[in-house]
């Protein structure tokens, strides 16, 4: 073995063993021991790389190297996609507001990052909702009246510092909107994950719902004047009652071959969906890179 070959080994085995020491005094954060002991199995095939590529192969040492490097970033990549698809629960914010007398109506925005999300309809006058999640997330509610209008705001942040893999992950959140009230405006902002809205009892204005990964069902009541924009970057399905005449405008790919009744609505050249008989009642616009289905 040459003199470069053993120093690569010994290099190897130094770093391994001094790292090894180190998480043992608890001198490494554990986020960065958690990695490390992912990416051990990696600095073994340095090693064995290093034996035998440094006789035999020119730059047989720098091709060790690189292969450790790579192998290393590989396995915190996959390591850390698998955690951060996985639901967790460890983290959990109970949201629950009694709407006084004198509010009409609501107003509820969130900006979520990945979580899945589900808005209900529930009696009453108590505005609520609850999040289950990884230790990285923080939801950070807002709620304020002005005049005769509540007003939530919801902001899904990640909380600073390193975090061990198994602490990251993906959240769910339940929203329940009272039905004693008219929902003004419902904004809801979802990075990855799929949103489910069951508001046919709920009387809605306006609706923007943007999910930049997911899938997105949608059902509404006969709320007649509603505005509703749906994004979806997969499939979009929504369901209106047969009572409510809806103009529906497409867009995306999904609107080369939308699912609709055509006794119960007209396709025009701009790909705008029209009632067949009567007046509209709403307007929504459906975009969407997967199938779009209205029922």
């Amino acid at each position: 073995m040459r003199a470069l070959d053993r120093s690569m080994a010994a290099l190897v085995i130094l770093l391994a063993a001094a790292l090894w020491i180190a998480h043992l005094l608890n001198l490494i954060p554990p986020a960065f021991a958690d990695l490390l002991s992912r990416a051990a199995p990696a600095l073994l095939i340095a090693l064995g790389l290093a034996l035998l590529l440094g006789r035999r192969a020119r730059y047989g040492n720098l091709i060790a190297l690189g292969v450790t490097f790579a192998l290393v970033g590989g396995v915190v990549a996959i390591s850390f996609n698998r955690e951060a698809s996985l639901f967790r629960e460890d983290y959990v914010e109970s949201l629950e507001y009694t709407l006084p007398p004198n509010v009409v109506s609501v107003r509820l925005s969130a900006a979520l990052r990945r979580t899945e999300v589900a808005v209900r309809a529930v009696e009453g006058r108590t505005l609520s909702g609850e999040f289950r999640g990884s230790l990285e997330s923080l939801l950070v509610p807002s709620y304020r009246i002005e005049g005769d209008v509540a007003i939530l705001e919801l902001q899904e942040t990640q909380r600073e510092g390193l975090l061990r893999l198994d602490q990251v992950g993906r959240g769910r959140l339940t929203l329940s909107l009272p039905t004693a009230v008219s929902i003004e405006g419902l904004s809801l902002s979802v990075s990855q994950g799929d949103l489910s809205l069951e508001a046919e009892p709920l009387a809605l204005r306006n609706v923007q719902i943007v999910l930049a990964s997911g899938n997105l069902n949608a059902q509404f009541g006969r709320s007649v004047g509603l505005l509703a924009e749906l994004r979806a970057s997969d499939a979009l399905t929504v369901r209106l009652p047969p009572d409510l005449l809806a103009e529906i405008a497409l867009r995306g790919n999904g609107a080369r071959e939308p699912r609709f009744d055509e006794a119960r609505y007209t396709r025009r050249i701009d790909n705008v969906l029209v009632p067949t008989l009567g007046e509209t009642q709403a307007q929504l616009t459906l975009e969407a890179n997967g199938a779009i289905t209205i029922e």
